[in-house]
């Protein structure tokens, strides 16, 4: 690690890489990238904010020995010929959680993970964005400028290729440096598992009760106005998809909310607010009213309950448990108190020694068991080897 000033670094060290653009393009690069066997620095440009899909608009490849790659992927969607000349070495991202479905969309599948910032968790960074982890490490910083910019525009400028391309610039070198760290920390076995981990997660299954979400939906207190947001914002939802647009870019949260605790008896009444007679809003005026109505119609029994339902498998939110469970809740505080000391003598973060969600489960749950009992039910929650091997015993005398 460095202490001394981080250097900003304005542009890549080879120059600003045109996009790959064209399937000759692709050819090319395809042909460079598979004659190589380096490690692939990966990193995914989507248009969150912008769109409705989290697909990748631009995937920046980079191999020290071919170089770095810009491909624009809303130009070239099939790409399983690159996948397949990148499966040869491992693959390095930042947060690969956020990446791996939209690189999964693009039919690149990673046969190998090492992830930066799991690597940063486990050797006990405070910071752990790619830009502190680089500041900590390599005493260089990145400019994130266009990090919430609408990357689905084209043509892209020459600045946010730069940036684009400085993503990925030190990767490698980030890899060599954690690695050394986790082996000389002993916990490269830990990372190992991490990475693993990752690769094998299954995708969260869709939320039916996603629009309880919306900021401002808990001050709702009937159910009939319940029902009128619901149907809203799925009618929201039904054309944002259809059109490929971030669904707050045709209805805010806030004026969902507000329609459904005061709803317009007509269109004229609904296009008495501002911002409901913008252009791409007002062209869906039919539909605003006919989910308005058709919520008005609903029969008493068909109406959503004012408590979001909790789906099998699940637990309700921890702020509710000190009224309605506080013997769980009483559970979860011993199981803390047992989990924050380990990972104070390790230098992590709790959460990385043993996931809330796990945690929350056995307070729930609330077994009393034997300490071969507590790893396989650990285990079986998808805890890690190395987590469970320090926090079993642990667990077992708090609980018991």
């Amino acid at each position: 690690m460095t202490d001394s000033e981080p250097t900003l670094i304005v542009h890549p060290h080879e120059g600003t890489p045109d996009p790959t653009d064209t399937p000759e393009a692709l050819n090319r690069a395809i042909k460079k990238l598979a004659s190589s066997t380096m490690p692939v620095a990966i990193d995914v440009e989507r248009a969150s904010g912008f769109r409705y899909s989290d697909r990748a608009y631009l995937i920046q490849i980079r191999r020290e020995d071919a170089g770095t790659f810009l491909i624009d992927a809303d130009a070239l969607p099939h790409l399983h010929s690159l996948g397949e000349a990148l499966q040869n070495a491992v693959w390095i991202l930042h947060a690969a959680d956020q990446d791996l479905p939209s690189l999964r969309g693009a039919n690149l599948h990673a046969p190998e993970l090492f992830d930066t910032e799991v690597a940063a968790q486990l050797l006990g960074f405070e910071r752990i964005g790619l830009a502190a982890v680089l500041e900590q490490t390599l005493g260089v910083t990145l400019d994130k400028e266009h990090q919430a910019s609408d990357w689905s525009n084209r043509p892209l400028p020459r600045s946010w290729l730069r940036y684009a391309a400085l993503d990925v610039e030190f990767l490698t070198q980030l890899y060599r440096v954690l690695s050394r760290e986790l082996y000389d920390a002993g916990r490269w076995d830990w990372a190992e598992q991490e990475f693993a981990h990752i690769l094998s997660r299954e995708p969260k299954p869709a939320d039916p009760n996603k629009w309880r979400s919306i900021p401002g939906a808990g001050k709702i207190r009937t159910r009939r106005q319940l029902a009128i947001l619901q149907q809203l914002w799925r009618a929201r939802e039904a054309i944002a998809r259809e059109q490929d647009i971030a669904p707050t870019r045709l209805i805010s949260n806030r004026t969902l909310v507000s329609l459904a605790f005061k709803p317009p008896r007509n269109k004229r009444a609904l296009l008495s607010i501002q911002e409901m007679r913008r252009p791409r809003t007002r062209s869906h005026t039919d539909e605003w009213i006919r989910a308005i109505r058709h919520a008005k119609c609903m029969s008493e029994t068909d109406l959503p309950p004012l408590r979001k339902p909790v789906a099998p498998g699940t637990l309700p939110k921890v702020s509710g448990w000190r009224s309605a469970h506080p013997d769980e809740l009483a559970r979860l505080k011993t199981i803390r108190r047992a989990i924050e000391p380990l990972a104070k003598e390790l230098g992590i973060d709790p959460a990385v020694l043993l996931e809330p969600r796990v945690q929350k489960r056995l307070a729930w749950d609330g077994p009393v068991l034997r300490p071969d009992e507590m790893r396989e039910y650990l285990r079986r929650r998808g805890a890690r080897a190395w987590q469970i091997e320090r926090v079993a015993g642990a667990l077992v005398k708090a609980t018991n």
